[in-house]
């Protein structure tokens, strides 16, 4: 996987030659803000033609993306006919003005040709590469693409008309031609629809970004897409991850950003830093507009949402997209294109305000993990296994460059390691306290150009909740799981807390935890979730398992294992959701000493509120010391006596739920005013502790 990185002092020098100093990122090293050309007409100028007053695009922005001209639809009209005219007018201006082309888009469902429409897939195939090796011989040198533009498949149909088309079958084709000639045999790729993880749908899409690599080695590729933030963020993060997963040499993902007019600035946060965290890739912003005419409405989504994503460091590069009003497809209240930042030749109250912003200290200042002004330059790979590990774990950290002298890696400031070595070079990482620690990489290449990364490691402590192991026998509250993090205390398939009287209000993690009568219980519990508690179970034996949980669907199923003994447990329905039921489970052989003790949902949904592990009594042997100690029931006073004991001796009367009845340190003990049933009698002294089963009957 490519990675772009920030500039040399002398490349950055020769990027923005030509370039007005009024640019609006000009102070920041790393990050472009950059628009859109000014007409829907498809003559693409970026300079407004009807404003005399002097606005030039190359003034405010570093960065241009042609809204329709360099789309397959507008360039290719035939085999062998290709109309670049609109295109080389905005990519030329970039050459002249010094700021950065960004090529949209490759691959499209919407605006392809529409020649194409009834050729088979061979002939879709042969078309697909005619247009990649034409843009290509045409722009050999683009530094960013948006090579598939709008492929989420939701609702039985994707997000853009691919089906008008044979893309599909054609680029999966392709894709299977690809794997024959490597391997010998022709794969099957389910390609007509999207379905991570099954790699085999987004075969279709990682050929596409393959076809790209091949043509533009350095390129930023990027996979861009619509309604990411509200709508199908979690179907963007599926395709995005089926990409990768699919080996599809994919950079970044773009969230285009047409859907915020209505969204808080703190909803935004949360969208955007989840799909970052879950793809584990940069996020280009490509296409953001707010669609409002009215100035006040317009300026306060700016500034809600604009400083958020600027000062995200997982966030190369801005694309607005909307430079003058009416100029694009957008329209609100029957104004079209009142997503621009320039009505009526003035600026809007949202562009003084940008204007303002650019200049703060937070802005120019905004830390960028990947350089968008640098798409194309020296490129520095760094992965960690793992991006949390339990405090006293090593990680494996792996980089690579090209041409690569050596790499150093620094936390803090303060050297870990400098690796003069091949590519790619690792070394294991390891710890010594709790906390964040980022690790910055510095590569140096042969010609002494350098190029900078970071990634962040999160140690965690783990081990048992409270800092003390559960005692066995005695009972395990399910909500007091091991300290930990997913993967290694616990695995949960949910987002936070999934209804809504389910809060933070106990743990501070996914794990779903709800409010019940008497206290709180673990809730929600799917197919696939554990939990893991360490425990100190006091002796061999066999001990009966008792659960207190809820079910309200006919019957859920989990397990409990310890080592290599295991108990599987059949829910019945306890009643109506939030009804909790003590169900016995039978009894599962621990062993002395602490060990780990998890609970596996294998069947949805259920509640559970604690587990009870007491000694099974038909287990019990006589070790009393040459057996001195006897137990005499004498029913005509409902006493128990105790012989031989001698001094010192305690006498417990527990109930099989592990609670003590009566307790005496006398020879004999009461029964009085115990109710029937089954009982131990644990009788303690200083040299000994026998256990004996008790059935009272009355």
């Amino acid at each position: 996987m490519h990675m772009k990185r920030i500039l040399t002092t002398s490349a950055l020098a020769l990027l923005f030659l030509g370039q007005a100093q009024a640019q609006l990122a000009k102070d920041n090293k790393c990050k472009f803000l950059g628009n859109i050309t000014t007409s829907y007409n498809w003559q693409e100028y970026c300079d407004p033609q009807e404003c005399s007053n002097g606005y030039v695009y190359s003034d405010y922005w570093d960065q241009v993306t042609c809204e329709n001209a360099t789309k397959w639809g507008s360039v290719h009209s035939g085999w062998g006919t290709f109309n670049w005219d609109n295109a080389d007018r905005t990519y030329n201006y970039c050459k002249q003005k010094g700021i950065i082309f960004k090529y949209h888009a490759l691959i499209w469902g919407s605006q392809h040709p529409g020649w194409i429409e009834s050729l088979s897939v061979a002939d879709t195939k042969k078309a697909i590469i005619e247009w990649y090796d034409e843009v290509k011989k045409h722009y050999p040198d683009l530094k960013i693409i948006d090579v598939v533009n709008e492929a989420i498949y939701t609702g039985g149909n994707y997000h853009s008309p691919y089906k008008e088309t044979k893309i599909i079958e054609a680029l999966g084709s392709l894709a299977e031609d690809r794997a024959q000639k490597e391997t010998g045999v022709r794969p099957s790729y389910n390609c007509n629809t999207n379905g991570y993880p099954n790699t085999n749908s987004y075969q279709w899409l990682a050929e596409a970004f393959r076809l790209a690599r091949e043509r533009w080695p350095e390129a930023t590729l990027i996979y861009n897409d619509y309604n990411t933030f509200k709508w199908q963020k979690s179907e963007f993060i599926d395709l995005v991850n089926g990409i990768k997963a699919c080996g599809g040499p994919i950079d970044a993902a773009g969230n285009q950003a047409h859907d915020l007019n209505d969204m808080s600035g703190s909803e935004f946060k949360t969208a955007l830093y989840d799909i970052y965290n879950k793809t584990k890739l940069p996020q280009y912003i490509t296409e953001y507009d707010i669609n409002k005419k009215d100035d006040s409405t317009f300026e306060t989504r700016y500034k809600e949402q604009f400083p958020i994503m600027w000062e995200a460091d997982f966030v190369p590069g801005v694309t607005l997209w909307g430079w003058i009003y009416g100029k694009t497809w957008v329209e609100d209240g029957g104004d079209k294109g009142a997503s621009g930042l320039v009505r009526n030749c003035q600026k809007r109250s949202a562009f003084t305000w940008l204007e303002s912003y650019m200049k703060t200290a937070a802005a120019k200042n905004a830390s960028a993990s990947v350089c968008g002004k640098n798409a194309g330059g020296p490129s520095l790979a760094v992965k960690a296994a793992e991006d949390v590990i339990a405090l006293g774990d090593s990680v494996k950290i792996t980089a690579e460059m090209a041409n690569a002298k050596h790499i150093e890696f620094k936390t803090s400031g303060t050297l870990i390691v400098d690796k003069w070595v091949l590519n790619p070079c690792e070394f294991y990482f390891k710890p010594t306290q709790v906390g964040e620690y980022k690790i910055d990489a510095t590569g140096y290449n042969d010609k002494n150009e350098t190029v900078k990364t970071s990634l962040t490691i999160k140690v965690i402590e783990v081990g048992p909740y409270g800092g003390s192991p559960a005692v066995i026998p005695g009972k395990i509250e399910a909500e007091n799981y091991d300290n930990g993090f997913a993967g290694k205390a616990y695995n949960d398939l949910s987002d936070g807390n999934v209804c809504d009287d389910y809060t933070d209000f106990y743990r501070k993690d996914n794990v779903d935890i709800k409010k019940i009568s008497d206290g709180v219980a673990i809730g929600h519990c799917q197919k696939g979730e554990w939990l893991e508690y360490t425990v100190d179970v006091a002796e061999d034996g066999n001990y009966n398992v008792t659960l207190r949980v809820g079910e309200g669907n006919d019957d859920g199923k989990l397990t409990i294992s310890a080592g290599n003994e295991i108990k599987n447990v059949t829910v019945d329905k306890t009643g109506a959701w939030g009804t909790l039921a003590e169900i016995s489970a039978g009894t599962i052989r621990l062993y002395k000493g602490k060990q780990v003790i998890r609970l596996t949902i294998d069947q949805d949904w259920i509640d559970v509120d604690w587990i009870s592990f007491t000694k099974d009594l038909s287990d019990v042997t006589e070790f009393a010391n040459n057996n001195v100690i006897t137990v005499i029931p004498n029913p005509a006073s409902t006493k128990i006596e105790i012989i031989g004991a001698g001094k010192d001796v305690k006498v417990e009367f527990v109930s099989l739920a592990g609670s003590v009845v009566k307790t005496s340190k006398e020879t004999e003990i009461s029964l009085a005013d115990v109710v029937s049933g089954v009982y131990m009698l644990r009788i303690t002294t200083p040299s000994e502790t026998v256990i004996k089963k008790i059935v009272v009957k009355k």
